[in-house]
């Protein structure tokens, strides 16, 4: 579905996932993608500007990252969960900004949404002016939200509050860039929580690992993520030798027929070189029945890396709200944007 200026649609779920995709060339302005938290219009301050060197809102309710090719190319990525925020925020503001030159000189610019529906498509063609452009708002209307394509000039942007990341020692600032070899993921605890990963490769084929349709994956072909359950004991492995082919990659737990709300446990997180990274995971204290536990994000192995790749681990240890009618897959789907078609499975 392709947005012209001024259009809008209602987003049938709180959580947006929003990618800006551009081109590089020398001479080419800087351009990243930015979020701004609107109260009744208004801007209230740098805490509210969500972007790379600021990358999470203190309600952690919208957060920022940034992947880059090898061809000097790269993707900024705005999640928002639109349900956590505070009611006092009205509207989320999507900004396009440039350094070094007009925005109207960012190579083939590109915006998508994946917001619980079909992806959208936005078109661009205010993306001409001075360093800052509106390209789009998430805003409240009805009890619901809504998602509008805009081409307009930005307001004054603040300067960005550089901050941890919220919730401290609830998710490890920035992540940890993880060697060679082999990730084993694993999860202690009663109460019948099964471990699952959503996965997303490089070149665009994404699906899920879980026990449920016996979907378990592979550890030396695609998607090179393996589950191994018996015993009582359930543990993902992950082949970080093939970061290259990844994307991204969302372990997390999931309850059948049940909830979280008296059971937490351990989750052991074992890079074959590297310290542990375990975590204790709380009881969720309500009706949650699924947990996003950790985010794998590719990135660039560095200068003079000779475009490897590695994999980046971000704790996210999340319990997602429960939504009527959606599984637990379902659930953490629609909070990152994975975007799958899901069918009935047999157990």
């Amino acid at each position: 579905m392709l947005l012209r200026r001024g259009e809008s649609v209602r987003l049938p779920t709180a959580e947006v996932r929003l990618e800006f995709r551009r081109g590089a060339g020398q001479g080419t302005p800087r351009a990243e993608l930015c979020a701004l938290l609107l109260a009744d219009g208004a801007v209230r301050g740098p805490a509210d500007l969500v972007v790379a060197e600021a990358p999470e809102h203190v309600s952690g309710a919208v957060t920022h990252t940034r992947e880059g090719g090898a061809d000097g190319s790269a993707v900024d990525t705005l999640l928002l969960d639109l349900a956590s925020l505070e009611s006092a925020v009205t509207a989320v503001l999507v900004v396009v900004r440039a350094e070094g030159g007009p925005a109207a000189r960012i190579p083939a610019p590109r915006l998508s949404a994946l917001g619980g529906g079909g992806p959208v498509r936005f078109e661009l063609p205010g993306v001409t002016g001075g360093p800052a452009t509106a390209v789009g708002e998430c805003y409240r209307e009805g009890g619901g939200w809504r998602l509008r394509a805009l081409a307009r000039t930005a307001p004054p942007l603040p300067s960005a509050a550089r901050r941890p990341p919220a919730g401290a020692g609830r998710r490890a600032a920035g992540g940890t860039r993880l060697g060679p070899g082999l990730l084993r993921i694993a999860h202690s605890a009663d109460g019948g929580a099964e471990l699952g990963a959503l996965f997303e490769l490089a070149d665009g084929r994404k699906g899920v690992v879980q026990a449920l349709g016996g979907a378990t994956g592979a550890l030396w072909l695609p998607p090179y993520v393996q589950l191994d359950a018996g015993g009582g004991r359930a543990e993902l492995t992950v082949n970080l030798d093939q970061a290259v082919r990844f994307r991204r990659v969302l372990v997390f737990l999931a309850v059948r027929g049940g909830s979280f709300a008296d059971s937490g446990g351990t989750v052991e997180v074992r890079p074959e070189h590297g310290p542990p990274a375990d975590f204790a995971l709380p009881p969720s204290g309500g009706g949650s029945a699924v947990c996003a536990l950790v985010l794998l994000t590719r990135e660039r192995a560095g200068e003079g890396g000779g475009g490897g790749a590695v994999l980046r681990l971000r704790r996210e240890a999340r319990y997602l709200p429960a939504r009527p009618g959606l599984s637990p897959q379902r659930t953490v789907d629609y909070a990152y944007g994975w975007a799958l078609r899901w069918v009935p499975a047999d157990a």
